[in-house]
């Protein structure tokens, strides 16, 4: 990932701005890609961060959220469901946990749109915008980094793993995600770049800041026509809080969480994810995600679920719990899915094709209605046949509970005004508070 400065021209590699030893004095590259910003938020929000459980390859929902006990075997699968702390709906027999905590979360059963195709369909659930020649648009993590006052010392957009379409777009790539992939255990997260080397201290930091400022006080005397030391400072000191704080280093290390929470999330990787992006919020940071890319079970659909939805079930029913108890939930959005859903009918080997006709999306946290299944599908789960919402309307939620409305405009980084969606309105029902 890179960027070019506007002032300079010169191409930076963004993580690489972390680096102490190797970019010098606090490279400015750094601080340029740390840009956001701070503007006050035109509504009252409800929620103040997003983590996002992505799902990439399309999550067969029929077999999760959204079974159909009473269809035929070829619709049915191999299956057994289970009643939900909510009454009268049912989940797979293999997500139990989220099942008995249904009552927190809403979940909407009626997502649809008509890009059965991995990237653009990606391109579409990601920024709540189809696809278009004309504009890159934001995922809506960037756009949440590029609203929300950032904390000092933390990157506001994380990604651990890669999910398709994250990326900042015309927002320019200071608002791209901090991706960190995370190894299986015992292996340790790199960090490299993004906290202080072992041979650096925070006095030898603090040193090397000064004599920058030095620097920039002797370059803006002998060049005064240049504008790139003033650009850049206020950049600089976000670096240099980052640098200082090690509050991500501290987020990472999970030796300090109690046994007892992380058998919570469990001891998988999306588990371990799924803890330290709650420790990410903690911290400061405004959305994270969390990628898995194994979902697209065109063949042995079930044998796969059974080794992939086990510990998705304890890392989603984990994090609502841990962020309740914490006092956080009523503040932070959990949010989980993918680009579309499988076909309703098993195929040849097993497995279920892309569709994008019906899917499913869990929601918990930042003022959604607790315990609320929202639309329908029909009896064997082709299409919606009750509260029909597109990923356009899922995004402009989002956003709004966020406390910002659809038609808000944000800029390209030639300046241009562009509303965040062009096509969304707000889920009025699913927001506590408004009509259900």
């Amino acid at each position: 990932m890179s960027l070019t400065s506007h002032t300079t021209g010169r191409v930076f590699c963004r993580r690489g701005f972390l680096r102490v030893g190797s970019c010098g004095l606090l490279g400015i590259g750094l601080a340029d890609a740390l840009r956001a910003e701070s503007v006050s938020r035109p509504d009252v929000p409800r929620a103040t961060s997003v983590i996002l459980l992505w799902l990439g390859g399309g999550p067969s929902t029929i077999d999760m959220w959204d079974p159909k006990p009473d269809a035929d075997a070829e619709v049915r699968g191999e299956f057994d469901t289970m009643a939900t702390a909510v009454p009268g709906e049912r989940f797979s027999e293999h997500m139990q946990q989220t099942a008995r905590i249904l009552d927190r979360c809403t979940l909407v059963r009626s997502l649809h749109h008509n890009i059965p195709d991995h990237v653009p369909g990606s391109q579409y659930v990601m920024t709540g915008n189809k696809p278009s020649a004309n504009a890159e648009h934001p995922s809506i993590g960037s756009l949440t980094a590029n609203l929300l006052p950032t904390s000092a010392g933390m990157p506001a957009y994380f990604s651990l793993g890669e999910a398709s379409s994250s990326g900042a777009g015309f927002l320019g790539a200071q608002f791209d995600p901090f991706r960190i992939n995370l190894p299986q255990p015992p292996a340790t997260v790199s960090l490299d770049g993004v906290i202080l080397p072992a041979d650096l201290t925070a006095a030898q930091l603090h040193r090397r800041h000064q004599l920058r400022r030095v620097f920039d006080s002797q370059f803006t005397t002998t060049h005064p026509h240049s504008d790139l030391v003033a650009t850049l400072t206020d950049f600089q000191h976000q670096a240099f809080d980052i640098l200082s704080s090690n509050r991500i280093g501290r987020a990472f290390d999970l030796a300090s969480e109690p046994e007892p929470i992380k058998e919570l999330y469990g001891e998988s990787p999306i588990g371990r994810s799924a803890m330290i992006a709650r420790r990410l919020i903690e911290a400061g940071a405004r959305f994270v995600t969390i990628a898995t890319n194994d979902w697209d079970t065109h063949a042995n659909n079930f044998t796969t679920l059974r080794q992939l939805l086990p510990p998705l079930d304890r890392a989603l029913a984990g994090l609502i719990v841990d962020l309740q108890q914490r006092g956080m939930l009523a503040e932070t959005i959990v949010m989980c899915g993918g680009e579309f859903g499988r076909t309703p009918i098993v195929n040849r080997t097993a497995g279920r094709d892309h569709w994008s006709r019906a899917m499913t999306y869990l929601l918990a946290g930042g003022g959604f209605h607790s315990g609320l299944v929202y639309g329908a599908t029909d009896e064997r789960g082709f299409d919606p046949v009750l509260g029909a919402c597109s990923p356009d309307e899922l995004a402009a939620t989002i956003l709004s509970q966020l406390g910002f409305p659809p038609g808000h405009k944000v800029h390209t980084t030639s300046g241009r005004p562009i509303a965040m969606f062009e096509n969304g309105t707000v889920i009025q029902d699913i927001v506590a508070g408004r009509p259900s």
